[in-house]
């Protein structure tokens, strides 16, 4: 039995075109109640009216426009900073969520729990595709958060962060990085937050591969950054 009662799940969005469409449906089709905050930054596409209606006549779901382009670590910023759960998960805007996705978030948190992961489908899928909580350790935690293209990944839209931790830390996304912020997000909250963490493989998140995407657009100069960034991450497990 959970000992949380409420999650948070923020949605950075930007001109995100149809691939909007089908991460609303999903959204709007959990099978656990939730809070949620669409975070538009400045739109010009049509992306902020689909928000807008969204989330019209539900109390729980927020929107907040930005006055101008300002980044997806500043929206998701935003999101911890206005989140009321007892923990905050991030969706891409242009990705599918599992009906269960909040559910099986929510249920793998318990008082000792810093961060509960989900099985995703990229790249690969996972071995082991039961519906069933994994316990890693702190160690056992940063080591998949370090590794690229591991099982549960440094990635942050397959997993819920306790809030209260990340207060505690006063943890936030670096905004001066465009790459690999996410890794540097969650190798950091794992290196600092010790506790027994929960990973339940059964594919949850779909990650879609949209041409145009930071994935698909970086330069020689983005990969220098990230493997900048990876050294620091690195140095994050000295002390673990």
């Amino acid at each position: 039995m959970s000992n949380m009662t409420k999650l948070t799940v923020v949605v950075p969005i930007y001109n995100l075109g149809h691939y909007f469409d089908d991460a609303l449906e999903s959204l709007g089709n959990q099978s656990e109640d939730y809070e949620l905050w669409l975070v538009d930054d400045h739109s010009t596409d049509g992306t902020a009216e689909k928000a807008d209606a969204f989330v019209k006549g539900v109390p729980m779901f927020h929107v907040e426009h930005f006055a101008q382009h300002q980044g997806v670590s500043v929206a998701r910023n935003f999101g911890i900073d206005h989140a009321t759960g007892d923990a905050v998960a991030f969706v891409d805007g242009d990705d599918r969520v599992h009906p269960d996705y909040v559910k099986t978030l929510v249920n793998g948190f318990q008082s000792d729990t810093p961060a509960v992961a989900v099985g995703y489908q990229w790249w690969h899928t996972p071995f082991d595709q039961r519906d069933h909580y994994e316990k890693l350790t702190q160690r056992q935690m940063f080591r998949q958060a370090v590794q690229r293209g591991s099982e549960v990944g440094g990635y942050i839209w397959n997993k819920a962060y306790s809030l209260a931790a990340l207060r505690d830390e006063n943890l936030h996304f670096d905004e001066s990085l465009n790459i690999a912020e996410d890794y540097l997000f969650t190798a950091t909250f794992v290196a600092n937050t010790p506790g027994t963490y929960l990973y339940d493989p059964a594919i949850r998140y779909t990650k879609i591969n949209r041409p145009g995407s930071t994935i698909h657009s970086r330069s020689m100069a983005d990969r220098q950054v990230e493997d900048h960034v990876f050294d620091e991450i690195y140095r994050l497990g000295d002390k673990l």
